[in-house]
C-alpha cells in the first residue's frame, strides 16, 4: 500500500516593519509576499515595538530608515535585552560608526543602500541564521558559567563539611549527595544552603 507523502504546511514568518515611508514599505511587502506576514509600525519606540511583538508574536524586526540615528540604536539595544529576536536594519545613508554600534547593540544585520524586493529575503535568511548561532553561543556560555559556579559552591560546601565533621573529601561529597537525594533537590542547591548558613554564623 502506497502512503501518500505529506508535506506539513509552511508557517509564514511574522515580521514587524518599522517604516513610515509607504514606498519603501511596499518594497518589503513585495519581497516577502510569499514567505511572511509583514506588520508595519510607523513609530520607532520601545512602547510600540514591544506592544506589537506581544500582539503578533513576531519572529523578526526590520527597522528601515533613510538616515539612522542614536534613538534607533537605543531601541535595538533595549529590545535585544527584553525581547531577543533577529533585528535587521536597512538604511540609505550610513552615519559614522552607527553600523558598528547597531551590531554591538544586538542587530543581526545592517544593510546600507540598495534596497530592493529581491534582496530582502536573502538578507533576512542570513540574519536569522546569524541570530540562531549567536543565541546558541550565548546559551552555551551561560551554561558553562552556571556549571563553574555550581562546582565552586560544591567545593566550598565539601570543605565546610570536611572541617566540621573531620571527614575525607569523598565522604563529604557523599554526605552532600545523600542530603540532596533525601530532600529531592540538586546537589548544588544543598551546597548553596550549607554555604549560606556558614556565612551567617559568627
Amino acid at each position: 500500500m502506497n502512503v501518500p507523502n505529506y508535506d506539513p504546511p509552511i508557517i509564514p514568518l511574522e515580521i514587524l516593519l518599522v517604516e513610515d515611508d509607504v514606498a519603501r514599505a511596499a518594497i518589503f511587502d513585495e519581497g516577502l509576499s510569499n514567505t511572511a506576514n509583514v506588520r508595519r509600525i510607523g513609530e520607532l519606540s520601545m512602547q510600540s515595538v514591544i506592544a506589537a511583538t506581544d500582539t503578533h508574536k513576531a519572529d523578526l524586526l526590520i527597522i528601515s530608515r533613510h538616515v539612522p540615528d542614536g534613538d534607533m540604536i537605543r531601541v535595538v539595544e533595549e529590545l535585544s535585552g527584553k525581547r531577543p529576536m533577529p533585528i535587521v536594519v536597512f538604511v540609505e545613508a550610513d552615519q559614522g560608526d552607527l553600523a558598528r554600534r547597531a551590531v554591538r547593540a544586538g542587530a543581526s544585520g545592517y544593510i546600507v543602500s540598495g534596497l530592493s524586493p529581491a534582496r530582502v529575503g536573502p538578507v533576512l535568511d542570513v540574519a536569522m541564521e546569524r541570530f540562531r548561532l549567536m543565541d546558541a553561543l550565548h546559551k552555551e556560555l551561560s551554561r558553562s558559567k552556571s556549571d563553574l559556579e555550581a562546582r565552586k559552591l560544591i567545593e566550598r560546601a565539601k570543605g565546610l563539611l570536611m572541617e566540621q565533621r573531620g571527614v575525607t573529601e569523598h565522604a563529604a561529597y557523599e554526605a552532600l549527595r545523600k542530603m540532596a537525594m533525601s530532600r529531592g533537590k540538586p546537589v548544588r542547591e544543598i551546597a548553596e544552603t550549607i554555604v549560606a548558613i556558614s556565612n551567617m554564623l559568627p
